[in-house]
C-alpha cells in the first residue's frame, strides 16, 4: 500500500495538469474539436475518479493497521468534486446535443469545471496539511 500512498497524490497532480490542459483547449479553443476535448475531459474526470477511489484504498489500509488520519475535509471535497464532474459533463452532453441550449449551458459547463480546477487545488492542500498533522503528531 505503500506504492499507491506515494502513487496517490502523484497521479492526481498529472490528472490536474490534463484538467489544466483541458480547460485551456476549452477556453482559448486552440487546438479544440470536441473529439479532443471529451477526450481529455473524460481523462481527467476518468483519473480524478480514480484517485478518489486510491485516496480511499490508502485510509481504509492505514486504518486497518491503526493509524487513524484527520483528513478534515479531503473526503467531503472529493465526493463535490465527482459531483461536479457529473454535472459538467452531462452539461457538456446536452450541449454537443442540443445546440439549441448552448447559450445558455455552456457558461454553467464552464464555470463547473473550472470551480474543479480550484477544489482540485484545496484537495491537495488538505490532503497534504493532512500528512503533515499526521508526521508532526
Amino acid at each position: 500500500m505503500k506504492i499507491v500512498s506515494v502513487f496517490h497524490p502523484l497521479f492526481q497532480c498529472a490528472s490536474f495538469v490534463v484538467g489544466v490542459y483541458n480547460a485551456r483547449m476549452g477556453l482559448t479553443r486552440k487546438g479544440f474539436t470536441y473529439q479532443r476535448h471529451l477526450r481529455f475531459g473524460l481523462l481527467y474526470y476518468g483519473m480524478a475518479a480514480l484517485g478518489l477511489i486510491g485516496g480511499w484504498l490508502i485510509h481504509e489500509s492505514l486504518e486497518e493497521a491503526g493509524i487513524r488520519l484527520d483528513m478534515g475535509p479531503h473526503l467531503e471535497v472529493a465526493l463535490l468534486l465527482i459531483l461536479f464532474f457529473l454535472l459538467a459533463g452531462g452539461l457538456g452532453l446536452l450541449i454537443r446535443y442540443r445546440p439549441t441550449l448552448r447559450t445558455a449551458l455552456l457558461p454553467i459547463h464552464k464555470y463547473l469545471n473550472l470551480a474543479s480546477l480550484v477544489l482540485f487545488v484545496y484537495q491537495g492542500f488538505t490532503g497534504f496539511s493532512a500528512l503533515l498533522r499526521f508526521m508532526l503528531s
